[in-house]
């Protein structure tokens, strides 16, 4: 309980006064609900032992029965000011930490998401954070008001009998001896349940957002197969928790029935005692069923709070991941790029037995167009993904226009810099939107103008809606090659100084390829970095690099690079069909 109160008091710091409201309300309904038995008790004694005459026993009927309703109409009072502000502010502790996990999930690096499951994370956001919410609603009240209830009954209930009071708390060793023995079980199976719910979430998402995939390589029945296994091995842990849960409820109802049995004999022996009144008896009655029931159902509850627990220690790993990639503590905001990049000796690498880049240097001047090229594996995405700080360099640094840019902070370095993906990723909105994505202040006229430059005007226009068409989920109403254009699109309206493209003609054919290294050679301005297995994408470039084996092997124009043969001079020569590539030729080293 503790652990969760303090990982969730931040969030619940701001909204202090509604706490406060609900508290009072809370006391108020407490201390009200204790004093509901006692008009019956003046009443019962009253009937039993009648030692006043008719009428003012009449009119002590009437008054007790009119301080029940009063009682009841009081306590419903302040158990809705309790409920309502306890309520509205659980919903915004909930509100504030689901926000600040999804923020957090915005920090972290692509090192971290390389490492995880999208479905996982999702669960994390979502089923975790709103089972948290309802811990605070449900549980956590109970658990106050339980506690409060029980606290109340005991003291009332040793200033009226303390040896009586002393048999109702025998029940206690027992039902701490049955949660010790059952709360690690509980939490143990709920870990392995809630990590099974996130491998069900993980591949429900894989095989959606691949569905064309699974139908082409017909995989229906392996994808439900291991849908299926996940979700048995779900199954099975889920019912060895009910199994435990029950079993723990019904130890505890067993020891509170015989607390109940024992205090009622013990309690009627001294009534005919003369120790205590019927009423007395009937106070007892009252508290010792609203006594083992909060005890009860705060017994219960460790149960919830175990599996609270569980979605607890999940939604807090995701706080105590550090980005990979973290702004300096004296970044500046950085001025307007005039473009020129600098690599010296950089060497990066996820794993220092497996290098990705090793001592990569070279210069590209503002307004410029750099090429890299390579074979499968050679590194070239990462290389240009140290540029926009996706990632940091192993060793080296990288410079622009003189400055390191870890010296810069994150959002203005990046906002000076355009990218188009190897991936090409659209939203589920209108194409005007999903271009808008690069510049949010972006004019119509404006979005048109980008759309007219890469190329996707024409298209987009012999759309039934055209600029309003709504795309599918990821872009898939579209082709892989409009996709392409309208990704181009979204970084060419930002008017950045520094553009870099990974594999820009990807699913495009002959004509749309050349449209759009026609559209980038219009893009005066920016220096650019294009990626491309594709000799024709990168020829017309000022520099150009050919990555080998995590290094540079070689670099210079189209012509110097022909004319000095080497590997660009035989990719080039297998793209235009003219020789086969060499065997000796296969990647050396992994990137991602």
């Amino acid at each position: 309980m503790l652990a969760v109160l303090r990982f969730l008091w931040p969030y619940a710091r701001p909204h202090t006064g509604g706490l406060i409201l609900a508290g009072l309300g809370l006391v108020a309904s407490t201390g009200l609900g204790l004093l509901r038995p006692w008009p019956m008790k003046f009443l019962f004694d009253l009937l039993v032992f009648p030692t006043t005459s008719p009428s003012t026993l009449t009119l002590l009927l009437v008054l007790s029965c009119g301080a029940i309703v009063v009682l009841a109409a009081v306590d419903g009072l302040f158990g809705y000011i309790k409920q309502y502000f306890l309520l509205a502010t659980a919903q915004k502790v909930a509100f504030g930490l689901r926000v600040a996990v999804f923020a957090q999930l915005q920090r972290l690096s692509l090192t971290f998401y390389a490492k995880q499951r999208t479905g996982d994370l999702i669960t994390r956001a979502t089923a975790d954070v709103a089972k948290l919410h309802d811990l605070i609603t449900d549980d956590l009240l109970n658990a106050i008001s339980r506690a409060l209830v029980l606290t109340g009954m005991v003291g009332i209930m040793l200033w009226m009998d303390w040896q009586l009071t002393l048999m109702v708390l025998t029940v206690l060793p027992l039902l701490f001896f049955t949660i010790a023995r059952y709360r690690e079980r509980i939490q143990t199976q709920e870990r392995r349940l809630r990590s099974k719910e996130g491998e069900i979430a993980s591949i429900t998402q894989e095989t959606l957002t691949s569905i064309k995939v699974v139908k082409a390589y017909g995989r229906e029945d392996y994808e439900t197969g291991r849908f299926q296994h996940e979700t048995q091995e779900a199954l099975e842990a889920g019912l060895l928790v009910s199994r435990l849960e029950a079993r723990f409820g019904w130890m505890v109802d067993v020891s509170t029935a015989v607390g109940t049995a024992a205090v009622l004999y013990l309690g009627a022996q001294r009534v005919l005692a003369g120790s205590l009144t019927p009423g007395d008896l009937l106070v007892f009655a009252a508290y010792i069923k609203d006594f083992y029931s909060p005890l009860r159902t705060l017994s219960k509850l460790t149960t919830k709070l175990s599996k609270a627990q569980v979605r607890l220690e999940r939604v807090a790993e995701l706080f105590r991941e550090q980005p990979g990639v973290q702004e300096h503590p004296k970044a500046r905001r950085a001025p307007r790029f005039q473009g020129r990049i600098t690599f010296e000796d950089v060497s990066f690498s996820y794993d220092p037995e497996r290098p990705i880049l090793q001592r990569i240097s070279f210069t590209i001047p503002p307004g410029r167009t750099l090429g890299i090229v390579g074979l499968t594996g050679a590194g070239k995405s990462t290389l240009v993904s140290l540029i926009p700080r996706l990632h940091d360099p192993s060793a080296g640094r990288v410079l622009i226009d003189g400055d390191d840019v870890r010296a810069f902070t994150l959002a203005s370095l990046r906002e000076q810099i355009s990218l188009v993906l190897q991936e090409t990723l659209l939203f589920g909105a209108t194409i005007a939107q999903n271009i808008a994505y690069g510049r949010p202040d972006a004019t119509g006229e404006e979005i048109v103008a980008a759309a007219k430059q890469a190329g996707a005007h024409e298209f987009i226009t012999a759309l039934p809606h055209g600029y309003a068409t709504v795309v599918g989920e990821r872009g898939s109403t579209l082709s892989g090659g409009q996709r392409q254009l309208i990704a181009l699109a979204r970084a060419l309206i930002r008017r950045a100084p520094i553009l870099i493209l990974d594999e820009p003609t990807t699913g495009l054919d002959a004509a749309a390829e050349e449209q759009v290294l026609a559209a980038l050679e219009r893009a005066a301005g920016p220096t650019t970095v294009i990626i491309s297995h594709k000799i024709a994408a990168v020829r017309r470039a000022d520099l150009i690099l050919v990555l080998e084996g995590s290094q540079i092997i070689q670099q210079g124009t189209h012509a110097a690079l022909l004319a000095a043969g080497g590997l660009y001079r035989r990719l080039y020569l297998t793209q235009t069909g003219e020789a086969p590539l060499a065997a000796q030729e296969e990647p050396t080293a992994v990137a991602r």
